[in-house]
This record gives C-alpha cells, structure tokens and sequence, in this order.
C-alpha cells in the first residue's frame, strides 16, 4: 500500500527491507547481490534511525487530531524522537504552541503535552508565555488536568502575576486547582500567587475550603492577609458566615494568625464586625475564683490566645487588683467599687504561654471570666 505520511513510509520500509535481507542467501550470491544488500542494509539503518520529525516535519501533525498524535506518539521510537525535539530543537515546539492549528493539537494530546513539560528547557519559555498559555490550557480539559498536577509548572505559573490574574477569574483553573494539591502547594509557595488570590473575592471563595494547603500560607503573609481579613470581614459584615467559620476551625490559619502585627491592628481597630462574630460565636469562656495573695495565680491557657474579653469582680480590703498577661496588665480599685466589663472593650492580642494570673496586698476573693479564642 501506498503510504499516506512520514510514519507509514518508515514502517513500511522497515517491514519490506527487513523481510529482503532476510530473505538473501549471501553463501550463495554474487558480488552484484552482496552490494546491492549491502546498500539495502545501510538504507534500512537509515530508515529507523532518522527523526521523522524536526523544522521542515513537523507539519505532519497538520493532517492530525491530537487522539492520532497519542496513537503515534505510542511507538517508542516516535516518541524518543519527540522527547528529543522538546529539549534540543525546543524552538521548534514553541513556534507550534504559538500557532492556532498546532497549538491544540498539541495541548490535546496527553503524551505530546507531558513530553513537553518534562523538558526543562520548555519550562522556562513556558514562564515566559504563562499568561498566554493560560486560557488555551483553561479550554483542553485534559490539558488542564495534567498542567495542575504538576507541581514543576504550577510554580512556574504561580510566579507570573498576570498569569495567576486569568487562573483566579477562571472557573475551570478553579476547579481544577481545587482538586489537585500540586497546585495547591505551589500557589501557597508563592507570594505573588497568594497576594492575586488575597485580592480575588472570586478565587477566596472558589479556594477557602482548601485551608491547610494555601490558607495558612496567605494568612501568614502581612500583605496577602490584610486583603484576605477584609474579606474574610465583608462576608461576615453581608451575613455570610461559612467562610470565617472555617477559618478558625483550623489550627494552621489560627496560629498563622497570631503574631500577625496588621490582623492584630484590624482585630482591635477597624474589623468590628468580624471582632463581634468572634466575640459572639468563637469566645471559649474560663471562669475562676481565687483567693487574693501577693503571690501570682491563675488559670494557665497555656499556649497563643487572643483575648476576646475579661471581666472581673473582687471583694477585698486593700489594695489594688491586677490581672497580668504578657502584653496588658488590667487594674481594678479595691473593693470591687469598679469592676472589668465583659465586652468587646477589653479586646487584645497576646501570646500566654504560662498562667494568667491576678495579685493583690490584701485578702479576699476574686470571680475571673476571661474570653478567648485559643491557638
């Protein structure tokens, strides 16, 4: 039969050289027969070991759909050829990836795509081009799903800012960010990634349930974390409170929390009405008596906290009351003639790695509530 491309002349030859010089019986032939096999054998040679494809090949994908380039690329020797092409003639595929009749073919084809990732000297033009690459990749679902789990190229899209802009206002990177931790992680490994994800109401809403793999990283970055927390603040101020209530059923956002001098601020100044949905929904309260001493006592949180409020009574003869933690010393006048209020007021952010604890010069005794959402 005749052949209709590159690959079908070389299998062909291949099969019919291979039959002829099987077929000689050299014992038997002349000089003739020994030269003419000989020449065969060098052709043949030549046949499997030329790259079927290269610059003035690699229109033979023209002809293509990107299940046929799978199927071709399944021979191993096309495929060697094509890995080959992708790191020493990369040019050559990059010009493809740039052109509108290639270019799908290409992203649709599932090994062509892989090779193409696999090669490092792809990679780098692949920063360069992120942003472009971004909704043609967004429209191959296969395409999509492969660039995602591979955590090589997600950094390399995660440090294009422009690129991570398209990725957050597309739904289909969403979702498939969503369902792969490659990407995940190389967005949480990236400052420019998280502070595009901080800004995007679209993506914090599409990504917040994905809270051990990016939030926790967003929310320790002082810039990334002021976008997030006014958010985080704006759902809460519309009445939306699914998003907060994960947030701070996770341990990793409230330890990234703590120690976070612009949350702090925000806690305690601008964020009221976040501050009141803690105060309301997430205040653990501790209540204690104590019998007044000079020596320090107290009921240990033992660990990060911010304090949601205190409130506190006495009765005592002398002297001052003093409940102490690490960054606020709170006084009360003897006798309980003024008391700690419970409300949002007393508010702060401290760590508290020991006691809480209260003294006072005289005797007597103390009620203590002390409201915090713990770390």
């Amino acid at each position: 039969m005749s052949s209709t491309n590159l690959a079908d002349f070389r299998d062909q030859y291949i099969a019919r050289a291979s039959t002829l010089l099987k077929s000689a019986d050299l014992a038997q032939a002349n000089i003739n027969t020994l030269v003419i096999n000989g020449a065969l054998f060098g052709a043949l040679d030549k046949v499997i070991n030329a790259p079927l494809i290269g610059r003035d090949t690699l229109a033979l994908f023209d002809a293509m759909t990107s299940a046929d380039i799978d199927v071709w690329l399944t021979d191993a020797s096309h495929r060697s050829v094509w890995q080959r092409l992708c790191s020493d003639e990369a040019k050559t595929i990059q010009v493809a990836l740039q052109d509108d009749v290639l270019r799908p073919k290409l992203l649709g084809s599932a090994l062509a795509w892989e090779d193409i990732m696999a090669s490092s000297v792809m990679q780098t033009w692949i920063q360069t081009k992120a942003a472009y690459l971004v909704p043609y990749i967004a429209a191959i679902p296969g395409c999509l799903t492969l660039t995602v789990a591979s955590r090589t190229t997600m950094d390399k899209f995660a440090s294009v800012q422009a690129a991570m802009t398209l990725i957050y206002a597309s739904t289909n990177w969403l979702n498939a960010v969503a369902a792969n931790t490659p990407a995940q992680d190389a967005i949480g490994a990236s400052l420019t990634a998280l502070r595009e994800l901080a800004k995007s109401s679209v993506a914090m809403t599409a990504l917040y349930t994905k809270l051990t793999t990016i939030m926790a990283y967003l929310f320790a970055d002082a810039t990334a974390s002021l976008d997030a927390w006014n958010f985080v603040s704006s759902e809460i101020t519309a009445g939306r409170t699914a998003m907060p209530t994960a947030f701070f059923a996770d341990a990793g956002i409230r330890n990234a929390l703590h120690g976070n001098t612009g949350i702090s601020t925000a806690m305690t100044t601008t964020a009221t009405a976040l501050y009141q949905w803690l105060f309301t929904n997430k205040m653990t309260v501790v209540q204690r008596n104590y019998n007044a001493t000079t020596a320090q006592q107290g009921a240990g949180i033992g660990g990060k906290f911010l304090t949601l409020a205190i409130a506190g009574t006495y009765n005592s003869t002398a002297g001052n009351f003093y409940l102490i933690s690490t960054t606020t010393q709170y006084t009360a006048t003897p006798n309980g003639s003024t008391s700690l209020t419970l409300t949002t007021a007393n508010k702060q952010v401290g760590s508290q790695n020991g006691a809480m604890y209260f003294t006072d010069v005289s005797t007597g005794t103390f009620y203590m509530s002390i409201g915090y959402l713990a770390i």
